[in-house]
């Protein structure tokens, strides 16, 4: 589990359908190189009233929600025809002849062919999962539990919690062993405390949900039941003990390093000695608890819960997590409620393509490596170097002139700001997979690659107790996604994000800088934010702001939660202005930057039609139709505010665009005063 601080910035937007030639390359997308006359507009939405309806209603209308997706948007049908090269490629990798291919290339074919292979996967059962269920069901002391969780967590699941390597916030120099909260099966702990009808209902079907799982490992529909009772209490005590998500994006709580000795005074049921003594760990003699009220609710219960109520939870948690990965009937049940239930999702996604998501997941460097060599035009990095330029040059330029800032605390953001790395389309150095086997077996390769990720992957703990490697990518090149690293002050693009329609060489600048542009702006940004900007240029937790300015970015920044916290998304449940912040500034920031170094170096007329015609643009990248339990779910857990207000909550705390669009008015419904919008970077 990567560092929750990482915000993984294209979230929920993930649409559309078809593959895409390699980056750079792709001939332009005609819905996005149009002039303002060939926008297609809602003309019955006043521009001022809803912004984001008026630019995107037709396209809404032409799009509807596949049966198998939580939603549609313009930035799922990049990750949709990613996942069609890779399936390509992937098949290749199946029928190559073991003795003409390299190691790589059989890995690949090894895991695909399990994955495909249906019969196998049904004759095997639970099978793939002996061992472990044996070494559960032979807990006999509080001891044999305490090993049980840990032996879990080396077979590539984590039951009770999540365990690895990160940099030492107090030392960015650094890599020490980080715990993160765990344990739950339902989004969130609010999610077990809601006493709403629907909340009850959902609450209740999870419920029915572990005891289906149970009756299909081979429990009696009595004994399911009642054990499913008992696995939700526990889960509802762990659940006590979670931050909330608001709680957890407030960094004094979630820093929290202690010696081995000190834990194992206060939580001696968790066992740190055994997780210190996991083979192929480095040296561990502090560990990063992110949520120390968390192990100490676990701490408990692993001392108090009867041991046949801890192997009843396990057995479940175990077969749930990797019930994707086993017969038919137990990845429907998983489908059913993780996707139906919770998302209202109809259909499952084809056979081949739920493979594809594991082969990414799980051998992300190995699919990456074979990927950009068939797919990634190598020109791409340098020509997105250049805007990430520019738009670094327009953030420092607008630093240096802050009113509201001293300039001890100014001359420290820019030199963070020009500290700050950027890694682009893909790495110099790739995960080293030879000491992996698979085998004919799905499940057992999952396991497998999972395990080998534990120890040698992006957290892999080998990387404890030595310097941190700033090569390291923790997302694999063919992701459509991007983030900024808060830890090591750095962003990363991987080349899935840097095609059409975000990216084209060959169209409107105005589109590159309303898309990419805005990107780029909002993960440079996050360095920035109200968490972002507790670290200082080399990554460490440190304060390097004068109380003076710390009180004006807060007051500043107020006027964004203010916003925001009128947001309805749906009738009655409204956008959590303080779980959003983060992301909030960095969409403001984000196309302030965008805007501001388009008109440098691309556009330096001040021809209204040219800034409509940005404007205009940047809606379309948060184009996307929503299923309502998806909306709902994501507004009550992700820090990222829905679509539509990443777009209306921006644009109208922007002055230039007033200025582009004369017809919008005091008196419209999202008309901002002078004094309402925050001026912040």
């Amino acid at each position: 589990m990567k560092n929750v601080l990482l915000p993984l910035l294209l979230l929920a937007s993930l649409v559309s359908a078809g593959c895409f030639a390699p980056a750079g390359t792709t001939v332009p997308d005609t819905a996005l190189q149009a002039t303002e006359s060939e926008f297609t507009l809602n003309e019955s939405v006043h521009p001022g009233d809803d912004f984001y309806a008026y630019v995107n209603d037709a396209w809404m209308a032409e799009h509807p929600i596949p049966a198998d997706k939580q939603y549609y948007a313009i930035l799922t049908g990049m990750r949709d025809g990613v996942d069609g090269d890779i399936h390509e490629l992937l098949e290749k990798a199946a029928a190559a002849p073991p003795e003409s291919a390299d190691r790589n290339i059989i890995l690949l074919g090894e895991f695909y062919r399990s994955g495909m292979d249906t019969g196998t996967i049904q004759q095997e059962g639970l099978s793939g999962l002996s061992d472990l269920l044996a070494t559960i069901d032979a807990i006999d002391s509080r001891a044999d539990l305490t090993e049980t969780t840990v032996v879990l967590l080396e077979g590539g699941f984590g039951p009770v919690y999540f365990y690895g390597a990160g940099v030492n916030p107090e030392d960015s120099t650094g890599m020490v062993p980080a715990l993160y909260q765990g344990g739950l099966g339902l989004p969130d702990r609010d999610y077990y405390f809601r006493n709403d009808t629907g909340s009850i209902e959902l609450q209740d079907a999870y419920r029915e949900h572990i005891a289906r799982v149970l009756v299909l490992a081979g429990e009696s529909s009595k004994e399911a039941a009642a054990d499913a009772r008992t696995i939700y209490a526990m889960e509802e005590t762990l659940a006590a003990a979670h931050l909330s998500q608001e709680e957890n994006r407030d960094l004094q709580k979630t820093t929290n390093i202690h010696t081995l000795a000190e834990l194992e005074e206060r939580y001696p049921a968790v066992g740190w000695e055994t997780l210190a003594a996991i083979p192929g760990s480095g040296p561990v003699s502090r560990v990063h608890v992110y949520q120390p009220g968390y192990v100490e609710g676990l701490d408990s219960l692993l001392e108090t819960a009867p041991l046949e109520d801890w192997k009843v939870y396990l057995r479940y948690r175990l077969i749930d997590q990797a019930s994707p990965y086993l017969s038919s009937s137990f990845e429907e049940e998983h489908f059913a409620f993780y996707e139906t239930t919770l998302y209202g999702v109809p259909e499952m996604k084809p056979r081949w393509q739920r493979v594809v998501a594991a082969e990414n997941e799980f051998l992300g460097d190995l699919v990456g490596r074979a990927y950009v060599a068939d797919y990634v035009d190598p020109r791409t990095r340098g020509m997105v170097s250049g805007m990430f330029l520019a738009i670094r040059e327009t953030f420092d330029e607008r630093m240096e002139n802050l009113t509201w800032m001293s300039e001890p605390t100014i001359a420290a953001a820019r030199e963070k700001l020009a500290a700050m790395g950027e890694k682009i389309a893909y790495p110099d150095q790739w995960t080293d997979y030879s000491g992996l086997n698979l085998s004919g077996s799905y499940v057992a390769n999952v396991r497998a690659a999972r395990a080998h990720s534990f120890i040698h992957g992006p957290e892999g703990l080998e990387k404890i107790g030595g310097p941190v490697d700033r090569s390291v990518w923790f997302i694999p090149p063919q992701t459509v996604n991007a983030y900024y690293d808060p830890s090591r002050n750095e962003m990363v693009f991987p080349a899935g994000i840097l095609q059409p329609p975000i990216f084209d060489p060959d169209r409107d600048p105005a589109f590159n800088y309303a898309a990419l542009g805005w990107l780029i702006g909002h993960e440079m940004t996050h360095g920035f934010d109200d968490q972002g900007r507790q670290y200082d240029r080399d990554g460490n937790l440190k304060d390097w702001w004068t109380e003076e300015d710390a009180a004006n970015f807060d007051s500043r920044t107020a006027l964004l939660v203010a916003e925001y916290n009128a947001f309805e998304a749906l009738p009655g449940l409204y956008v959590n202005g303080n779980l959003t912040l983060g992301e909030n500034i960095a969409d403001f920031g984000g196309l302030t930057m965008a805007y501001h170094a388009w008109k440098k170096t691309e556009n330096g007329s001040a021809d209204p039609a040219a800034d409509r015609e940005f404007f205009l643009a940047a809606p379309h990248l948060w184009r996307v139709n929503d299923r309502e339990d998806s909306l709902r779910n994501l507004v009550l857990t992700d820090p990222h505010s829905p679509e539509k207000f990443r777009v209306n909550g921006v644009l109208f705390n922007i002055p230039e665009f007033y200025e582009a669009f004369p017809e919008i008015r005091p008196g419209d419904a999202l008309y901002r005063e002078v004094g309402e919008r925050p001026v912040i970077w």
